[in-house]
């Protein structure tokens, strides 16, 4: 079970940098709408299509959300069958997941950060990161902890995003507090450091470019179609699954 308190210090800390999680705070209430334009809500679609084909969830299975945000990945779980916590360190972010949840308390919600997970090791099946590694400081010490509270032989479901093409190069050049700081992924650097954890799978998804932010959703199919057979490696999203052995 979460614990009843969460490592808040480890939070919090002060520290001479601004948290990275600080521009979600601000966005929280309007995070979500990117997800009711029509790119967002392909996009959202084939993302979930990838992390969920390779995570494969039984109902039953406990599984942790890290870096969960306003608990989109988590609510699906929990309709799932799955037992799901979902943990975030925007206390704003969490306060839209918390508002989502059913009455049976499923997703549960803690705060914390990837690199200091609040959970006994091998407490979970499985364990997602979706869009998560962008934002931490130290990413070995979050797959680190990811790992530890995942019992051996559960799996890792990691979506991280492309260091590769077109939605990457506009990112890098937005004036928006939270791609300034973000960090892009190749599939190699990102398969390198997954591999001493176990044997590593990957999917790319997402080609339609963000200048086809309009276009209805058959022409963003067959952009998609004809991105995976001829530009597979810039796909703006890679979902990876790593099966854990100690």
């Amino acid at each position: 079970m979460p614990p009843s308190s969460t490592p808040s210090d480890r939070v919090d800390r002060p520290t001479r940098q601004r948290p990275l999680w600080r521009p979600f705070d601000e966005q929280a209430a309007s995070y979500d709408r990117w997800y009711e334009t029509p790119l967002g809500a392909f996009a959202d679609r084939v993302e979930r299509e990838a992390v969920f084909g390779l995570l494969q969830p039984t109902p039953g299975e406990r599984i942790l959300d890290v870096g969960c945000g306003t608990g989109r990945y988590a609510l699906e779980l929990a309709s799932r069958g799955v037992d799901a916590v979902g943990v975030d360190p925007s206390v704003a972010m969490l306060a839209v997941a918390t508002a989502r949840c059913a009455p049976n308390g499923n997703p549960a919600y803690v705060r914390g950060i990837a690199e200091h997970l609040p959970f006994a090791s091998e407490a979970f099946d499985a364990l997602i990161c979706v869009t998560t590694l962008e934002f931490v400081r130290d990413v070995d010490a979050a797959l680190l902890e990811a790992a530890r509270v995942t019992k051996t032989g559960g799996r890792l479901v990691l979506g991280v995003l492309n260091a590769r093409g077109p939605w990457a190069a506009r990112r890098r050049r937005s004036q928006d507090a939270v791609w300034k700081s973000a960090r892009f992924f190749s599939r190699a650097e990102i398969e390198e450091q997954l591999q001493p954890f176990g044997d590593v799978r990957s999917r790319v998804a997402v080609y339609p470019p963000p200048q086809l932010s309009g276009a209805p959703q058959p022409v963003l199919s067959m952009v998609e179609r004809l991105g995976a057979r001829l530009a597979p490696s810039l796909g703006a999203f890679m979902a990876l699954r790593v099966d854990l052995r100690r």
